[in-house]
């Protein structure tokens, strides 16, 4: 009975003490420099209505707020300390919480929240106490100032330095695809804003990042920046440079671009610089140029219209838009000496009615491709200096007809061309056409169809041959009606030759003496 009476009159001074004093909560938050704190204050607004509210520093007094940062009517904030004391809260539901922005140690300390009820001892207080620490300093914000093609220059705005002085700050920058643990890592003075990375490559991709450090810490990495360094001139010249000569006039060219880590942008093209020797004077003649763009990862070009039997010089330099490279060089390349073509091997086909069939083989085509061949022909008694040339053939023609009106003895002979020269003379046909005796037929004079006893064919190495006519294949049936036609009509009256020829489609008329009276 005693001991329930003791604890019954400890019950009763406590709630006397509480009504006398207004009970007080409490509790402890514990932040660091720079951060917003939050201290939580609340009221019952629905029961109570909107209340007058304020904020001190240090212990609640018996009324009022010691040392006050901020007050309230209840429906809006009419005092305040400093604009760093905010009352985000729904005042009208009772939320009287009190931040403070981007505390300081010197924030550190006990702070009271006092509620003003209506009524004695009906306050209502909270009080919290707040500890501030120093930290790491805030992460950098950095950014791009100026990119050239071997450095690139970064500047940066002082962090917050969580409440110790920032003591340095460093920069680590990569390859844009390869891990952090492979950066480069640059400590600079904290009185810097600015610096210039150097030894960078030209037209390559990097990534930037920075941290600020303090007596406690080095702070988060900054936001990354991707660079990419200016193009330059290549620094390497092109790689496997061979000469070939393919003719006497042309040579090629082959190479490989620059290494991949010393041509400095994307390649454009190729300067290709070349010059002749002159081996009398022992110095080189004037450069000539040419340009080609950047293909492939073998490159070539073919040099033409150079002169045969000559020495040349030849450098390859590669091109980004910012320039271009240093050469590269290979020993002097001679072009071929020039080579004629082979002649052609010519041969008769076949002898009818005043028409001779002709083809030939070609030869070995010499140092260009062959581009045609002509034909040559005269009497078989007369010079070679007395020759004419018939007709031009092309260079995949390889058989012709000619027709020849006078009845004789005649040389045939060939010769093929290319770019360079022409060839020897073929082998000589000498053709022989005697002229064929009329026969009657129904009582009308006629020229037989064949008569190959009226022609002899000779061939005859190493001097050439030509008709009067020459004819397409095609074109020899009617060429020859028409020939045997006139031919009885020479026959009678006996007068002068007329020799025609037709030659490529066109007919040409000659009035000539016969290579042979008949």
């Amino acid at each position: 009975m005693i001991i329930s009476g003791c604890r019954c009159v400890a019950l009763c001074c406590s709630l006397l003490f509480c009504l006398l004093t207004a009970c007080v909560s409490a509790n402890t938050i514990i932040t660091t420099v720079g951060t917003d704190a939050t201290l939580r204050c609340n009221y019952d607004a629905k029961y109570y209505g909107r209340l007058s509210v304020c904020w001190g520093r240090g212990a609640i007094p018996n009324r009022g707020c010691a040392n006050e940062v901020i007050r309230t009517d209840g429906t809006a904030v009419i005092s305040r300390l400093s604009e760093r004391y905010l009352l985000r809260g729904n005042l009208g539901e009772g939320d009287v919480t009190l931040t403070i922005r981007q505390v300081q140690e010197s924030d550190s300390g006990l702070y009271g929240c006092r509620v003003d009820i209506p009524g004695w001892f009906n306050d209502h207080k909270h009080q919290t106490t707040l500890t501030v620490n120093a930290g790491r300093p805030f992460p950098v914000k950095v950014e791009t100032r100026e990119v050239k093609e071997k450095t690139v220059t970064v500047r940066w705005t002082p962090p917050f330095d969580g409440g110790r002085p920032i003591t340095a700050y460093v920069i680590e920058i990569k390859n844009k695809y390869a891990s952090w643990d492979t950066a480069v890592r640059t400590e600079v003075s904290p009185d810097l804003s600015q610096v210039t990375l150097v030894d960078l490559r030209p037209a390559k991709t990097y990534n930037v990042r920075m941290f600020a450090a303090n007596s406690l810490g080095t702070s988060d990495a900054s936001n990354v920046l991707t660079i990419t360094t200016k193009e330059a001139a290549p620094e390497g010249p092109p790689l496997d440079m061979q000469l070939q000569a393919l003719s006497s006039h042309s040579i090629k060219v082959t190479w490989k671009p620059p290494k991949a880590d010393l041509r400095n942008g994307v390649l454009r093209g190729y300067s290709i610089n070349y010059r002749e020797y002159d081996p009398v004077g022992s110095q080189f003649k004037t450069w000539q140029q040419l340009n080609v763009a950047a293909t492939r990862e073998v490159e070539s070009v073919i040099l033409t219209n150079l002169k045969p039997s000559t020495k040349y010089g030849v450098t390859v330099q590669a091109k980004t838009n910012a320039g271009i490279g240093p050469p590269s060089t290979a020993p002097l390349c001679s072009t071929l000496d020039e080579v004629p073509p082979d002649p052609p091997v010519i041969e008769v086909k076949e002898v009818k009615n005043y028409a001779i069939s002709l083809f030939w083989t070609p030869g070995f085509e010499g140092s260009s491709s062959i581009t045609g061949f002509y034909l040559e022909y005269k009497a078989a008694n007369a010079s070679w200096d007395y020759t004419e040339s018939v007709v031009d053939f092309s260079p995949n023609q390889t058989e012709v007809t000619i027709i020849e009106i006078n009845p004789s003895t005649y040389n045939i002979r060939m010769f093929a061309k290319n770019s360079m020269s022409i060839s020897r003379a073929s082998n000589v046909l000498t053709v022989t056409i005697e002229e064929a005796v009329p026969q009657k037929v129904n009582g009308t004079e006629t020229l037989p169809t064949t008569h190959p006893d009226a022609v002899t064919v000779k061939n005859s190495p190493g001097v050439p041959t030509v008709f009067p006519i020459i004819v397409p294949v095609v074109l020899v049936g009617l060429i020859v009606a028409m020939v045997t036609a006139w031919k009885l009509r020479q026959i009678k009256q006996r007068k002068g030759s007329l020799n025609m020829l037709l030659s490529n489609g066109a007919i040409r008329y000659r009035g000539s003496e016969s290579l042979q009276e008949l």
